[in-house]
């Protein structure tokens, strides 16, 4: 199978950094075509990206509004500000593009696991350049986006919404990527799509800079005529060696696929992934079973030589077709028990189709965790911890036959005076908090609350204002005997605009109200006295 690149090329990747992390300082590049009806959004101010080094400052990176003015990368900060005396410069933050490219490469991953970083953008003669690239290896995959046009819109408008400016193309080569990702003339992004040698014409036209060569043999390339590819190939390739060296001749067998090129691609340090290629594919259950409980199996007890448990496991059959099968497991705490994974996977494997053949399968814990020490000689400490393991397990079994939407889980105390947000929910085995602090009396609260708070009708008030008798749940109720007020105001940090939060419309002034028919209800009022709004919140139990 012919292999298949995809070069993302970040035009302005610098200038992007900053402006995601700081939107003030402004960008040109729209995210989207403008409609007719829109207005086309106001030139923004140029900003450059500066470098210290002993001959002074220098432009290192620079956004559309300022290349329009003729600020370009490589110049010194003096110079740019001749031509342009109100321009913006903002110090160069290497740890910022770093943190932005690993998010961004980690995005990418959903359209292939093969990803590159464009280390020549990082050498000595480019690294002032201000852009930044990826490289995607396709290959065979292009088919699951609905073609190779349909995956180049894709990942431009993926880059595009995240706020990033660039243009992307697909070739045979990773350097007939990179070239036609800068040079190849089609005005559409789903154009750039190159095939050699039938599109050979179409890469003779390219400039001497689709070969990623080094400053001085451009410079000599254009000294002697030299400016398009079509102008190299036809020539004696002992001349070329003799008069420029070596490495024009490899970049354009690098170029044309005759010579392989050898990318660094991004894997993590340690994934804790087994995958596993069938030359025959597997066409029942049972050998898929098999295949699976060994590959579980060696992925458990690596972990457990790592004393590491897993959380979340993906299984993966790819079959011959193309099709993709998957299935995402959690566990409840850091399990290391192959058993125990391959019984909550042997309920969801009669759902795999296997078709014509499964040729490929993947087993990966994206979450592993560390395992606290287990106690295993005392007899007392070893019946604990037993039974802890054995409680989780069975916590497991349950929330995989619940799903996902149906967790299980127990109300938990959360530190919050407001009656509402006083308790949240919490896993089965999540750890346990008290109510409140031993050293500490708080007024009475009622077991059950009412959610949302259900608002009641005022009917009669005593002479002093209080409401004496309210309809509620279309009930008339009248108030014997009322307690109160407790007055409950809401978070001071929420309310940092206000001078007096106490007196705002959120303060609530809550009564124990006992009816005519020995209720104790909950209560309480919001409002100025006169406009008051009276709700019933709870109800205390016997």
């Amino acid at each position: 199978m012919q292999q298949r690149f995809l070069y993302l090329w970040l035009t302005h990747w610098k200038t992007d950094c900053h402006r995601i992390d700081m939107p003030e300082t402004g960008d040109d590049t729209p995210q989207t075509a403008p409609s007719p009806q829109t207005a086309p959004s106001p030139q923004r101010e140029p900003v450059v990206i500066t470098r210290a080094d002993h001959k002074g400052v220098l432009v290192c990176g620079s956004n559309k509004a300022a290349q329009a003015r003729g600020l370009a990368p490589g110049m010194r900060l003096a110079e740019a500000r001749s031509i342009y005396p109100a321009l913006r410069d903002l110090p160069e933050q290497p740890d910022l593009y770093e943190r932005h490219l690993a998010r961004l490469i980690r995005a990418m991953d959903r359209y292939s696991p093969w990803v590159a970083r464009d280390r020549f953008l990082q050498e000595a003669d480019h690294n002032h350049t201000g852009d930044a690239g990826l490289w995607l290896e396709i290959t065979g995959g292009s088919h699951l986006f609905g073609g190779e046009s349909a995956l180049l819109a894709l990942v431009l408008r993926d880059v595009k919404s995240r706020g990033y400016a660039g243009h992307a193309a697909i070739a045979d080569t990773a350097g007939a990527a990179w070239g036609a990702a800068r040079c190849h003339p089609a005005a559409l992004a789903d154009q750039r799509i190159l095939s050699l040698p039938r599109d050979h014409d179409i890469a003779a036209g390219f400039p001497i800079s689709a070969l990623r060569l080094a400053e001085q043999a451009r410079v000599t390339l254009f000294r002697l005529g030299l400016k398009h590819l079509g102008d190299i190939t036809p020539m004696p390739r002992a001349n070329i060696t003799t008069r420029l060296g070596p490495e024009v001749l490899q970049r354009l067998d690098q170029f044309y696929g005759r010579l392989p090129e050898h990318l660094n691609f991004n894997l993590p340090d340690r994934p804790w992934l087994i995958r596993r290629s069938f030359g025959e594919p597997l066409g029942d259950a049972a050998n898929l079973a098999i295949t699976v409980e060994s590959m579980v199996t060696e992925l458990c007890n690596n972990l457990a030589q790592e004393n590491l448990g897993l959380r979340r496991i993906i299984l993966r059959c790819v079959r011959v077709d193309g099709h993709t099968h998957t299935i995402t497991l959690g566990t409840g705490s850091p399990c290391q028990s192959a058993q125990h994974v391959l019984r909550l996977l042997s309920e969801k494997m009669p759902g795999v189709d296997t078709g014509f053949g499964i040729e490929q399968v993947i087993v990966y814990a994206p979450w592993v965790e560390h395992v606290a020490f287990r106690q295993s000689r005392l007899d007392q400490q070893q019946e604990e911890t037993t039974d802890q393991i054995a409680l989780a397990q069975l916590i497991d079994r349950i929330s995989h036959h619940l799903g996902p939407r149906d967790m299980l889980f127990h109300p938990g105390h959360h530190a919050s005076h407001l009656p509402e947000q006083a308790s949240v929910r919490q896993a089965v085995n999540a750890r346990t908090y008290p109510a409140r602090r031993t050293d500490m009396t708080l007024p009475k609260r009622p077991a059950r609350l009412i959610d949302p708070p259900e608002p009641v009708e005022i009917l009669a008030r005593d002479t002093n204002g209080t409401p004496s008798r309210l309809r509620w749940r279309k009930m008339a109720v009248d108030i014997i005997h009322a307690e109160g007020p407790e007055r409950i105001c809401p978070e001071w940090w929420q309310c940092l605009d206000q001078d007096e939060y106490a007196l705002s419309p959120k303060t609530r002034d809550y009564f124990r109200i006992r009816d005519q028919a020995g209720r104790l209800l909950w209560a309480f009022r919001t409002g100025t006295t006169g406009q008051d709004i009276w709700s019933i919140h709870g109800l205390f139990g016997d």
